[in-house]
């Protein structure tokens, strides 16, 4: 029996529905005062006319969030702008189309409210950002888009949360790793994170300043290189080896490992 897709929008009582729906597509999305802030305390914000969900035999499926924003031209006129995100698609409906029903959607409804243009801004690595062109948008901004980050160390955190969900293989288990990263171009301030492999993922253990402990691989980056390698990973670019090899031959990258870890790496 065909399943009959319908869209609707988030009703009174499925915000903690909806919250937990997030981390389990997103692995993780945030915390309860993020949501909060984010879809309570947003001005004219309303989960009913903001937050729309996918439903297939009135179970849910996917979903999507649009914002809405002013905006002022050069020329001083003000246009209304959305901001889709928080799309998702539950694991048991992947494959469907139903993201592409969301989209459309979501652009549907951000016509009859008066928006003059949509911004979205994807993980440039993820599924979304590949699949956006097919729903009218168009890049505009990247490759030549920048970005000042204003907490470095708490950006490093997040940053280092989302590696986790890299699975490593297990020969790797057991290595540790210290990371140091300059968060100024003068190099004078730097964050330091201790890490180890276990079971395939990357656990942060406690920063002690006086820690004389010798660590199987230590990497010394600057923020900026740390950003442009993790993506062009999660994008499986060839282009990561040419992009290290020239950071390390021009000193940008510092890198000192053990016998453990050379052995390790090449499968001795």
């Amino acid at each position: 029996m065909k399943k009959a897709r319908k869209v609707r929008t988030l009703q009174y009582g499925e915000e903690k529905k909806h919250f937990e729906t997030l981390n389990l597509c997103y692995a993780p999305w945030g915390d309860e005062e993020e949501w909060k802030r984010r879809y309570k305390a947003f001005p004219g914000f309303d989960i009913t006319k903001n937050v729309l969900v996918v439903t297939e035999n009135d179970e849910w499926s996917g979903g999507v969030t649009v914002w809405y924003r002013e905006a002022v031209l050069s020329n001083g006129r003000k246009i209304r702008v959305s901001l889709p995100g928080d799309a998702y698609v539950l694991p048991a409906s992947e494959d469907k189309g139903v993201f592409s029903t969301s989209m459309r959607a979501v652009n549907e409804v951000t016509l009859r409210e008066g928006a003059v243009l949509s911004f979205a801004f994807p993980a440039i690595y993820g599924h979304s950002a590949l699949a956006l062109s097919k729903y009218g948008f168009m890049n505009v901004l990247y490759p030549v888009s920048k970005v000042y980050i204003l907490k470095p160390e708490r950006f490093l955190d997040d940053f280092l949360t989302r590696t986790r969900r890299v699975i490593l293989e297990q020969r790797f288990d057991d290595l540790t790793v210290k990371l140091m990263v300059s968060v100024d171009r003068k190099k004078s301030k730097w964050a330091t994170r201790l890490l180890r492999i276990a079971k395939g993922k990357l656990e942060e253990l406690k920063t002690d300043q006086n820690d004389q402990t010798k660590y199987d691989l230590t990497i010394k980056s600057n923020i900026e290189l740390l950003i442009n390698a993790a993506s062009l990973f999660y994008r499986r670019k060839r282009s990561l080896y040419t992009v290290l090899l020239v950071a390390l031959l021009r000193r940008r990258l510092g890198l000192r490992f053990s016998l453990k870890f050379l052995r390790t790496f090449l499968g001795f």
